[in-house]
């Protein structure tokens, strides 16, 4: 008893009765007198899991010393005699402790306190983030908050996978936590998929990027080749956990589809903001990948008058930031799981064999999957928004204009759109989404405006000089409005 308190560094100060009165102590007793007289924590259920380990250690060390104490004396070990216990020992004492009372505990926390948050109208929707007014820059960090529904999955399940690593793999309490475990997370998948149907489903966005049978279309597919998906499963994830799918990409070119050229910035401009990632955050695809992303956009690519969209189909401002927060919340709260079910002794590796554990990691991964879904949704609405606007050009009138050199409205109402949604997206979901949702619109904010020029130049209506004009800095003010609105942390141009 002495060399056990003094390891735990927890002395015996005040409690004057002789060594073998505190052996002889009542379980309870011993706890509040004498191993916590010095801690600033009440004793809990929950500190069985912390003490267990070490008496499972000890138990298996009284073990073998009594083996090698009969080896010694001669005595057989096979004897009624020595297998005969007259109480019970200290290691059974505290599995009847946990599997009895901090289980079902651990059980109605993690189920019904998930279910609970997951029953509020609010449970995916972005939480207010006043960074926008205490630090009004446009380029400060933005740790966008998780949805509560993914904070109280998070913080409701924590107690368990820690408590997974401290019993032994296999047995009846190691399942038991991972069944509570898996039947949070089915919990949680099932309202997380309503929320996304009702969210998304409707979109025309969302038709581009799968069919009516939930399958990925060549266009998801596509995107997923691009550098800047890559990038976005990086931030979220380990980086050995990436497969790095832009390999395949043809090799990159200097002119875009076309023969057009990016938006790139000049030799004597400033670089955009990057995160360090190896050393350096590259954005640069290859022309076959934005080539594949084209061909598959017909219906934004392709326009010869001005795109129309039922109302319905594009997201509203307050849609697209709950999007956005349903992307950063649901990859965080993946990775931040993820971590949790990775031991300290190397990963979940070892106890993949384990079916249950296997149920569990790919619950976790499938998480992951709507999280990805729910951000390409989120740049393909940004694409779409962009394209509609653009599509304008072709009916302003300010390119037959004679007595003056104007630029269309919708070229300032695209600057406004981009500023703005480069602030709210920034909210809701974090740098990292808003700089995947503008990725590659330096690659087609220049082809959109090409289409719009050549299909104008087709018409029957006379463009003037000053209307050329106008054109040409149409692409200098988008260019300007673009990099305002990307010059954040993570955000990433094609600049080859």
């Amino acid at each position: 008893i002495t060399t056990g308190l003094g390891g735990t560094g927890m002395g015996t100060e005040g409690w004057k009765k002789s060594r073998a009165n505190i052996a002889e102590l009542p379980p309870d007793q011993f706890v509040s007198n004498v191993l916590f007289p010095r801690s600033n924590v009440d004793p809990e259920v929950r500190h069985a899991l912390t003490f267990r380990r070490s008496i499972s250690r000890w138990t298996h060390e009284v073990s073998e010393g009594r083996k090698e104490l009969a080896v010694c004396s001669g005595e057989d070990t096979n004897s009624p005699m020595y297998n005969a216990t007259m109480e019970e020992g200290a290691l059974v004492y505290m599995d009847n402790i946990i599997q009895r009372t901090l289980l079902p505990e651990m059980q109605d926390e993690a189920v019904n306190a998930v279910i609970h948050f997951l029953e509020r109208h609010d449970a995916f929707d972005p939480i207010a983030n006043d960074v926008f007014t205490r630090y009004p820059h446009h380029t400060v960090q933005v740790e966008a908050e998780m949805s509560v529904a993914c904070q109280a999955l998070y913080t409701s399940t924590r107690p368990i996978f820690m408590a997974l690593h401290r019993l032994p793999k296999g047995g009846d309490m190691y399942l038991s936590l991972v069944t509570m475990l898996e039947h949070a997370m089915l919990t949680f998948l099932s309202r997380m998929k309503q929320r996304i149907s009702d969210l998304c489903h409707s979109k025309a966005a969302f038709s581009l990027l799968e069919d009516q049978r939930g399958n990925p279309t060549p266009l998801s597919q596509f995107m997923e080749r691009r550098n800047g998906f890559t990038l976005l499963q990086r931030i979220y994830s380990d980086e050995d956990d990436v497969d790095d799918t832009t390999g395949a990409v043809e090799p990159t070119t200097t002119r875009g589809v076309g023969g057009i050229h990016p938006l790139a910035p000049s030799e004597s401009d400033t670089s955009p903001r990057k995160m360090g990632l190896n050393g350096k955050l590259s954005g640069a695809d290859g022309r076959g990948a934005f080539e594949r992303e084209v061909a598959q956009l017909d219906v934004l690519c392709r326009f010869k008058e001005p795109l129309q969209f039922e109302r319905s189909t594009l997201c509203t401002d307050e849609e697209h930031m709950k999007a956005a927060c349903l992307a950063n919340s649901l990859l965080r709260v993946a990775s931040l799981l993820d971590g949790q079910l990775r031991s300290r002794a190397g990963g979940w590796e070892k106890s993949s064999k384990i079916k249950a554990i296997r149920d569990l990691q790919s619950a976790i991964k499938t998480i992951r999957y709507h999280g990805l879904r729910v951000a390409k949704f989120c740049r393909m609405e940004m694409l779409m928004q962009t394209a509609k606007r653009m599509s304008e050009i072709c009916a302003s009138s300010v390119l037959q204009a004679e007595d003056a050199i104007r630029l269309p409205s919708c070229v300032n109402n695209l600057g406004e759109y981009l500023t703005a949604s480069s602030d709210t997206l920034r909210e809701a979901g974090g740098n990292a989404i808003a700089a995947y949702s503008f990725s590659s619109l330096e690659q087609y904010i220049p082809f959109y405006l090409m289409h719009a020029a050549r299909i104008v130049a087709g018409g029957s209506k006379t463009v003037t000089m000053n209307g050329i004009e106008s054109l040409d800095r149409t692409g200098s003010v988008l260019y300007r409005d673009l990099k305002g609105a990307t010059s954040f942390e993570n955000s990433f141009w094609d600049e080859e």
